[in-house]
């Protein structure tokens, strides 16, 4: 659909904005203007640019719009989304902001009504208070904090959107338009809807709104309330404790929400303090211990014979309780996405969110050139080929000199992991749309497409004699799909959220998988039952692999730490901890003495470690 046809009537699909920005499609409407999905033809990347549809708006909305640029500019934060330009283009303003992939936490809440995990409720929130605190330190209050302004990426960093009500504490203009408080209901606070001049506490109400939303799947007072209701009870009752609602909610949580709400400003946590008290409430002290299965359990499952030869993952893992040597490798100018060893472990390659794919010599560990790409990466077996994933196609390269190879149009939406057959012949690429398509190597063309998912695949992976696909998707489920006949094999279900990574064992007969929920599944291939449930890292998994002997599964998390499992033995675990930020990937050398892990802090990390033992 057009702007046009969307009652704006001033810009469609194809516009140039400027000469610069292409508007490719709408991707969404709010009260100042259309939010297109675009690309910025200089740099060659993908934006999300923000079109002001009223040509003859108001001071007032002109002013809100351009203010709106201007604190985006202003905020330098990972949790708040980055404003690159502003600009006009026939009397048409716009904004060109970073394209934010994932979705917002009305969305989250919508699919999990009676709450989310508390460990993710507080990570969600936790981030948002982050994020705050830098806003309040440059002076900036939000005024319009609510689940659909907190938009979580697929690497599970949150951002909050959406400054369009924002001001600073220099500005002078009032805060009402024709009368009417700004602000969502809901989300208020109190000294908001008595029209008082308003300071960075509204926004820490509106944090513990959002927060008692997160773990009881809606604010302390319904929102489906008429607003003259809804001003009543935030100016005058007191919303029922958390733990009336939730028990399981721990007492200092309930607390801080308690103190968020309160209806005097001076009684509120300022951000940092939140931060303080939201980071202790995710002390592993206070977490569940870990839940392996019993002994018993995995024989139940019919894994006797597997545990006794030791031959899946019976690991051994680095001694001790310190980290293994480790390498940094720097050069990237944004967060690492993925990683991937050439076939003869000469070879690392990492793609990052600075659009470039880099080459590293292992022994030297140096960098040795850097291709074009986005969002994903992958060898091909006989090492012909490397694959990079982008926005919408993906690059093929030489193997051997480097040099462009071509590249598949998807037209499927953003590429967001790539898996190559064991015979080299295919690739397999997960799609932000929700589909999967493979692709003949030898022809180029898309051998079929896999409607695989209800929304994006996040991971996709071969067994090892290519016969099966797995594919784990924003949907919290993982498929297993018959290469040979396209056809679905099986649904497994268990995780409470978007699956992220999946992992076949070398011998093909365990599936790991990896989840926001924070657990990692390890699942029986041919019965397709789950023999593990494993609480991994303590905050998001972003990904598993197997070591090459299959006995070691390494974990990568929004805790910045790595885990090393020993599943079979139901042993504890090893950490390595170095990375500043999410470790979003990790993957084994062929030989598996050495670690690779990618991280947000925009740094590859190189472990020796040994699988022999």
């Amino acid at each position: 659909m057009s702007g046009a046809d969307a009652g704006g009537g001033i810009v469609q699909i194809g516009d140039l904005l400027d000469g610069r920005y292409r508007l490719d499609e709408p991707i969404g409407r709010g009260g100042m203007g259309e939010v297109w999905r675009g690309y910025d033809v200089e740099l060659r990347r993908a934006v999300a640019v923000k079109v002001l549809l009223d040509l003859d708006a108001d001071v007032e909305l002109l002013s809100r719009f351009k203010r709106e640029a201007f604190i985006g500019a202003k905020l330098q934060h990972p949790g708040i989304t980055v404003v690159h330009d502003i600009g006009r283009d026939n009397n048409r303003l716009f904004i060109v902001m970073e394209l934010l992939e994932g979705r917002d936490l009305a969305a989250v809440l919508a699919r999990s009504p009676k709450g989310l995990p508390v460990p993710e409720a507080v990570e969600f929130a936790l981030q948002a208070a982050e994020a705050l605190a830098a806003a309040h330190a440059q002076q900036v209050v939000h005024r319009d904090l609510k689940p659909a302004n907190l938009f979580v990426l697929a690497n599970g960093r949150l951002k909050i959107c959406d400054f369009g009500i924002a001001r600073t504490a220099q500005a002078t203009e009032g805060l009402t338009v024709t009368g009417r408080p700004f602000g969502t209901p809901a989300y208020m606070a109190p000294e908001q809807w008595r029209g008082k001049d308003v300071d960075a506490r509204c926004d820490m109400y509106a944090l513990g709104c959002v927060l008692y939303a997160l773990l009881t799947g809606s604010p302390p007072f319904p929102a489906t309330e008429q607003a003259w209701a809804l001003m009543r009870r935030h100016l005058d009752e007191t919303p029922a404790h958390l733990r009336s609602v939730r028990p399981e909610v721990p007492a200092r949580l309930d607390t801080l929400v308690a103190s968020l709400l309160a209806k005097d400003p001076r009684a509120r946590p300022d951000a940092p303090t939140a931060v303080q008290r939201l980071r202790a409430a995710t002390d592993p002290e206070q977490r569940p211990p870990l839940r392996w299965p019993s002994r018993r359990t995995i024989l139940a499952a019919g894994f006797g014979t597997l545990a006794a030869a030791g031959t899946a993952i019976a690991a051994a893992l680095w001694p001790g309780d310190g980290n293994p040597p480790s390498f940094t490798l720097t050069g990237h100018t944004a967060a690492v996405n993925s990683l991937a060893f050439s076939p003869d472990g000469k070879t690392l390659a990492s793609d990052g969110y600075d659009g470039t794919v880099r080459l590293w010599d292992v022994a030297a560990r140096t960098s040795s050139a850097s291709l074009d790409g986005a969002r994903t990466v992958a060898f091909s077996p006989d090492g012909k080929v490397l694959a990079s994933g982008s926005d919408d196609y993906v690059l093929l390269w030489n193997g051997a000199t480097w040099a462009s190879d071509g590249n598949l149009a998807s037209n499927a939406g953003s590429v967001i992991s790539l898996a190559f057959s064991p015979d080299s012949k295919t690739l397999a690429s997960a799609n932000g749309n929700g589909s999967i398509q493979l692709w003949n190597l030898a022809t180029r063309v898309d051998a079929a497409s896999l409607d695989s998912h209800q929304i994006g695949v996040e991971s996709v992976a071969f067994d090892p004699d290519g016969k099966t696909l797995a594919s784990g998707g924003s949907d919290y489920t993982i498929r297993l799909w018959d290469v040979a006949t396209r056809g679905s094999i099986a649904t497994l279900t268990g995780h409470s959220d978007l699956v992220t990574s999946v992992a076949f064992s070398p011998d093909g007969k365990i599936l790991a998988s990896g989840s926001f929920d924070n657990t990692i599944r390890l699942w029986d291939v041919a019965t397709r039952g789950s023999i593990a449930h494993l609480t991994a890292n303590s905050r998001l998994v972003t990904s598993v692999a197997f070591s090459p002997d299959g006995k070691i599964l390494a974990s990568g998390g929004g805790d910045n730490t790595i885990r090393l499992w020993d599943v079979v033995r139901q042993t504890g675990t090893s950490k390595l901890t170095g990375h500043t930020d999410v470790v979003t990937s990790v993957a084994f050398s062929p030989d598996g003495k050495t670690l690779a892990s990618g991280s947000n802090d925009k740094s590859v990390r190189l472990w020796k470690i040994s699988s022999t033992g």
